[in-house]
Formats: structure tokens, C-alpha cells, sequence
């Protein structure tokens, strides 16, 4: 199994194709297998590096701290600095979109942009309430995608993000520790009105590209949680646009 080592311990990853680099973070509970969909297809354009955060996936198992993003970064510039130590474009859903702009935040040389899906710089007490409650009796359908994204004990990892979430929203705390306004690469942020996991997603989205001094935001009508997958059609022209300088459509 490719596993890297990091500061943040061993971590998986792969690497796909040729070309500039483009570095895949999964969304929090899943692993970079939530990408098998599109890698082949990106790898044709890019090279594609597709890392499983500490302790998620295909990791090996850790405990989870409040500083689970900006270790989750640092981990994924390590995989970086590892390959080839050169700029590299970051997409990421959910927690993977606020790994991706920790990585902007603490290593600005080495990301050159970054396209962030369907995140907020909170967790909400209500949001993290409603996820709990679903935990506790988890539908078929939730344990299925942990066991595919996270292997036959995939109990930890829920349960350890649950209690640091909880306490994050506990806090009150920003995601980014304030830091929004260090990110000087370019952002495309983009998410569902109808966001089904996040509340008023629309607003919150709005509210954290105001901190980002070069962002972008595209906000679609429709579509559920992440927009990544509920509205690929839309998001990925959307996504490689900016990243290949094209306006969107």
C-alpha cells in the first residue's frame, strides 16, 4: 500500500497521470476513494495526487485533535514536497475544501489555487446535533459508504470526528483560526443553495469569500451535499475553467 510518510505520520496516497499537479482531499468520514469516479478522466490532464487524511481511508488509524485541518494540510504538503516540491492546484469538498485552503494558508508557495466545494468556516451546534443523532442509528445506506470509503472499522474514525467536531462547534470556533484573509491564491468556491448538510449554506459561503482577498464564488440553485457530486455536470467544466483560466459558463 503507498503510504507517505509525514509529519502527521504515514499517510496514503496516490499518483496518477502527468502534468501539472492537481491534489484530490475528500470530504471529512470519507477517503480518497470518493474520487475513483474522475481520476482516470483527470489524470489524462493532470497529474493527480489523491491523499487519504491522517487517520481516514486508507491511513492508518490516529486520534483526531482540534487541529484536525491544519493537520490534515500539513500531511498533504508533506505528500506534496515528497513527489516534487513545486506549486500544485487543490480541489476538496466538505473538510477536504478546508484542508485545501489551510494548505494555501500555511504553504502559500506551493499551492498555486485552490477550488474549495461545499464548506463553511463554522460547525454549527445545530448541523453537528443532527449529525449525532443520525449516528447513533446510522441508516444502511451511511454504513455502506463508510465501509467502502474507510474498511471494516470504520467505527473509530465516525466516532473520533464526531466528539472533535462537537467541540469545535462547541467553541465556536472558525475552522481557520481567523485566518481566511492570509489566502493570496486564487479561490473558485462553489456550493448548493439546497445544501442538505450544511444550513444556509448560501449565506456562509458568501460570508467566507469575503475574507479571500482573490475568490470566486458560484453559488448553484440546485443539487445537495457536496455540489462536487450533485451537480457534477455544472461543477467540474466549472471547476477545470478556472483552474485552465477559462471563464465559466
Amino acid at each position: 500500500m503507498p503510504l507517505c510518510p509525514t509529519s502527521q505520520g504515514e499517510v496514503f496516497h496516490q499518483v496518477l497521470g502527468s502534468g501539472p499537479p492537481l491534489v484530490l482531499l475528500h470530504a471529512d468520514a470519507a477517503s480518497g476513494i470518493e474520487y475513483a469516479s474522475v481520476t482516470d478522466w483527470l489524470s489524462q490532464q493532470f497529474q493527480v495526487i489523491v491523499v487519504d487524511n491522517p487517520g481516514c481511508g486508507r491511513s492508518p488509524r490516529r486520534e483526531f485533535s482540534h487541529e484536525y485541518y491544519q493537520e490534515n494540510a500539513k500531511a498533504a504538503l508533506d505528500v506534496i514536497r515528497s513527489l516534487q516540491d513545486q506549486p500544485a492546484w487543490v480541489i476538496g469538498n466538505g473538510g477536504g475544501a478546508v484542508t485545501a485552503l489551510w494548505m494555501a494558508i500555511l504553504a502559500p508557495a506551493l499551492v498555486k489555487g485552490v477550488v474549495a466545494d461545499s464548506f463553511a468556516e463554522f460547525h454549527l451546534t445545530e448541523d453537528i446535533h443532527k449529525d449525532l443523532l443520525a449516528h447513533k442509528e446510522p441508516s444502511q445506506e451511511m454504513i455502506t459508504f463508510w465501509r467502502e470509503m474507510n474498511g471494516e472499522d470504520f467505527g473509530p474514525v465516525i466516532s473520533g470526528l464526531d466528539r472533535v467536531f462537537a467541540a469545535m462547534a462547541e467553541e465556536k470556533r472558525s475552522l481557520f483560526n481567523w485566518r481566511l484573509e492570509e489566502v493570496q491564491s486564487r479561490v473558485l468556491a462553489t456550493g448548493s443553495r439546497k445544501d442538505h448538510l450544511i444550513s444556509d449554506l448560501g449565506r456562509r459561503l458568501v460570508s467566507a469569500t469575503e475574507q479571500l482577498p482573490r475568490a470566486k464564488l458560484i453559488l448553484y440553485p440546485e443539487g445537495g451535499h457536496p455540489s462536487m457530486w450533485s451537480q457534477a455536470e455544472h461543477f467540474w467544466p466549472d471547476a477545470l475553467g478556472f483552474i485552465k483560466g477559462r471563464p465559466s459558463a
